[in-house]
Order: structure tokens, then sequence, then C-alpha cells
């Protein structure tokens, strides 16, 4: 399905970028491809990783989440001007005025069901806020900051980059290279979304480009000031540059049978495919993968009259570490997230954008 975002002569004369990304933001997209969306290997060895180590039940972060690919994130979420470090990020959530709050909360509601204490959110109550905050802390810390560094890196790559593009091919070469998913076709910019076809008109009010990790994604709401396109640039959380090789360290620590046979492992494998994927001898790939049960990296399960072997979160951890990077917005396998638009009561009126 399509989402068409229509462009006036205006509306190409006010796009602009968005400042620093916002360790925030990240995180409320990476919450979107851990629930719902898949991904390549290296976000499956993520999510591997980061599910155990998350709270159990739910939290007042992970009730405000999308419940669905196609349902909104409050945009006191997602701020599309990132602050140094999330501490600071999270005190500029906790100063959010009251009106903001109830403002994305009601049209959080018309989209799903929300949980009574958001009542108390939207009136403003610094204990919901404190409580909102704190969960955000507590899921960043064990889904994100472990990967931040690398993420900030390769998104303040990709706006120096779209900068120099800018100014060496215009508007229409940065439109035309977002994402594999986003077609500009002028003065239209298509993106496959989830859902059905929708039309987004700007109204002279610009678009602001931001590039994130792990999700693309549009609000498409008529009363903002100027909207957001936040398009993913990575959806790896570990964009990092090896000298030495693939797994070159994991081999190391392990044996280089013993490494392919984790790798191929990460998968989900029988003994007997588990053999033919790395040329042992099932006796052999069966020794392997006792001594690495044995040291906590994989599980084996029966099924019938075989085995079934799979990574632990410790493994996946091992894993995930020694992986090399994957492409960017190369990586065609992602589908770009945007929210359905919101009914508009009036058409959008021409407004300033923001710089």
């Amino acid at each position: 399905m399509t989402l068409r975002i229509h462009f006036t002569l205006t509306d190409l004369a006010r796009v602009r970028f968005a400042g620093p990304s916002s360790p925030l933001a990240t995180t409320a997209f990476s919450t979107v491809r851990l629930a719902h969306c898949p991904g390549p290997p290296q976000l499956d060895l993520w999510r591997r990783a980061v599910r155990p180590r998350l709270a159990c039940g739910p939290t007042p972060f992970s009730e405000l989440l999308p419940t669905a690919p196609d349902h909104p994130l409050p945009g006191f979420l997602r701020p599309w001007r990132g602050l140094h470090t999330l501490d600071e990020e999270l005190e500029r959530l906790r100063a959010t005025p009251r009106h903001v709050l109830r403002a994305d909360l009601d049209y959080l509601a018309t989209r799903r069901d929300l949980p009574r204490w958001t009542h108390r959110l939207a009136d403003g109550d610094r204990g919901a806020v404190t409580g909102l905050a704190e969960s955000v802390r507590d899921y960043h810390r064990a889904a994100v900051a472990p990967y931040w560094p690398g993420l900030a890196a390769v998104l303040a790559a990709d706006l120096a980059s779209r900068t120099r593009q800018l100014r060496d091919g215009g508007i229409e070469a940065v439109l035309g290279t977002l994402h594999p998913r986003m077609r500009w076709r002028p003065p239209v910019l298509e993106i496959e979304v989830p859902g059905g076809e929708s039309d987004y008109h700007l109204g002279g009010r610009g678009l602001l480009l931001a590039p994130t990790a792990f999700a693309s994604y549009l609000p498409c709401d008529p009363d903002d000031e100027q909207p957001t396109l936040y398009y993913e640039v990575t959806r790896n959380p570990l964009p990092r540059t090896r000298v030495s090789g693939p797994q070159s360290g994991l081999a190391a620590l392990l044996g280089h049978s013993r490494a392919a046979v984790l790798q191929v492992i990460a998968e989900g494998v029988s003994t007997g495919e588990l053999a033919r994927r790395t040329g042992l001898s099932p006796a052999s790939a069966s020794e392997h993968t006792t001594v690495l049960r044995g040291v906590g990296l994989v599980r084996t399960e029966r099924r019938g009259r075989g085995s079934h072997h799979s990574l632990t979160p410790l493994g996946a951890e091992l894993l995930l570490e020694s992986s090399p990077p994957s492409g960017g917005t190369g990586d065609r396998g992602g589908t770009a997230r945007a929210a359905a638009p919101r009914p508009a009561t009036r058409p959008p009126v021409p407004r300033r954008g923001s710089a």
C-alpha cells in the first residue's frame, strides 16, 4: 500500500533537516522493530539479547507504544531535535506542557484504547510523567544504550552526507534517495506503508527530514506546524566497522568450527541440518553443540526423534557483539512505518515552518 505526500513549490522551499538525532526517539522506534517488524539476522540477534533484560509485565512506556504496526507514537516520545544525552531528553519530557500531553494522548485515543492512568498523564500529573520517564530509562538501558554510540555515529554521518547532497544535487536528489521504499515522483513522495492507500497534502508547511534508526515514520498529523518524516538510516543496532574480518574475534574465542556452528544455530536448526550447513559430520556437529550448551550459549530441545538447537540470550548477545555491520538503507527487507492520517476537520492551513 502507498502513502502519497504531495508537495507544492512552497513545500519544497521549506524542506529542512532536523538537528542531532534523538536518543529518546530512537528508543521509541526500536520498540516498533522489537514488537512488530521483521529484519535481517543482526536484528533478530538483537531481539534475543534484549528481551531477557526487559521488565516483565506492562510499564508506563510499554503501554503507550504501538500495539499494531499502523498505530501512532505520541509526539512527546519522538522529538525531532535530539539533546546530548537521554537524561537531558527525559528532563525535557518531564517539562512537557500539559496541553501538549493532552493533545498527543487525545489523538492516540482515537486510534487505540489507552489505560486509565493516562488520564493523569494528560492532566500533567508529575507522578505520572516521572513514572513514564523512569520506565523509558529502564527500557533504554536494556535495549538501546549499549548500541547508542554506534547508532549516533551512523545517524550523524547520514545527516552530514545529506547536507552535502542537498548542496550538490538539490532537494530532488535528497527526496529521491531517502529510503528504498520511498519513491520521488515529482511533486509526490510515495512511501510503502501498512494499511490502505492515502494522500497527505503538506499545504505549504514544508517537511522536516530526521534520520533515525530501526523504523521510518510519518505522523501525518494535519495540525503539525511542520510535519516530520523520520526516515530509517539503519536497523542494525551495531553499525560498526571490523578491521579483522567478520567473526574474527568469535573464531579466536571459540575456534572456527564452533563459531560457524553458533552462527548457523542462530537461525534454529536440527542436528542434521547443522551438519549439512557446516560441512561437519553429525557426530562432530553434536559434539560442538554439547560444548556450546555446556557454557550456556545454546539450548537444545527434543522434537520427535530429533533435536532442535537455538541460541540462549547469552549466545545471542555474544554473536550480536561479533556480527559485522549490515547495510543501512540498502537493505530492502523493511517496511517504512507510517501512521494513517488523523481525520482533519479542516484543510491544512499553510503555516510558517520550523527552521
